[in-house]
């Protein structure tokens, strides 16, 4: 045994790292695989400081939900870790020859290896795959997402999310919440945008209902003006003369000067 690789939800790692024999770790290498990196990395510092025989390695395999796992040596050609990234930082390396033998896997399975500290993965990394998930689960409702024979390519991506993150189990979305500083304000920031739609979308129905009712007392009140005006004209006779008396006032009336040349 010259690798150890520990894969445990985030909430564990503590205590499972505590329960390991260190007698038997020295001169191997272990690695971690972690959602989150820095918290790991302090957990191994502490637990193995006294032993820098013992390697420590941390890496974050993102290799989408547990569905899409698998060997890719099993069937390379449909490998599902193609182009995935996998983010590692040499923690502490005294066997630099193994450490690149066990990233050289990944390479060979054309995942995305790359460099960087544990404190900079968490930075650039922890909101997103937090925000991911959350709205993963959120989604998780097969009645919120039921399957169409036509879909758009922004429903078929959030088809993707959910059913990436539908396969991970709960303890692992748990560590992302507790070992994120920022993951209690994402989820304020989300009930702030889920009320403010609710606002947006209440107050909208609210004035295309009001409008209506404004445009149908409109019509009462022209429809009431008109019957009024008819009501007048009919009381005084009409429009037009009718009687004869009406029709020699008519007559009798003065006419225009081109009438009277």
């Amino acid at each position: 045994l010259d690798v150890l690789v520990v894969a445990c939800p985030l909430i564990e790692f503590e205590e499972t790292v505590s329960n390991l024999p260190t007698l038997d770790l020295r001169g191997k290498l272990i690695v971690e695989t972690c959602v989150l990196n820095n918290h790991p990395k302090s957990v191994l510092l502490k637990a193995f400081g006294g032993h820098p025989e013992i390697d420590i390695l941390s890496t974050h395999p993102m290799m989408g939900g547990s569905a899409e796992k698998g060997d890719p040596y099993s069937n390379p050609s449909a490998s599902s870790w193609d182009g995935r990234p996998l983010v590692f930082e040499k923690v502490r390396i005294t066997n630099a020859l193994r450490c690149e033998k066990f990233l050289q896997i990944f390479e060979e399975a054309r995942c995305q290896v790359v460099e960087m500290t544990a404190e900079q993965h968490d930075a650039s990394v922890a909101d997103a795959e937090f925000v991911a998930h959350l709205t993963g689960r959120l989604l998780s409702d097969k009645q919120m997402l039921p399957p169409t024979p036509v879909i758009s390519k922004e429903y078929a991506a959030l088809c993707d999310v959910a059913d990436m993150t539908s396969g991970d189990s709960f303890d692992l979305f748990f560590g992302m919440f507790k070992f994120n500083a920022n993951a209690r304000e994402h989820l304020i920031k989300l009930r702030d945008n889920l009320s403010n739609l609710e606002r947006q979308l209440a107050a909208k129905e609210a004035y295309l209902e009001a409008s209506v009712e404004m445009k149908n007392n409109d019509r009462q009140r022209l429809l009431a003006e008109t019957k009024e005006l008819l009501r007048e004209v009919a009381k005084n006779g009409g429009l037009f003369p009718t009687g004869p008396e009406d029709v020699e006032a008519s007559e009798s009336a003065p006419k225009d000067s081109s009438e009277q040349r």
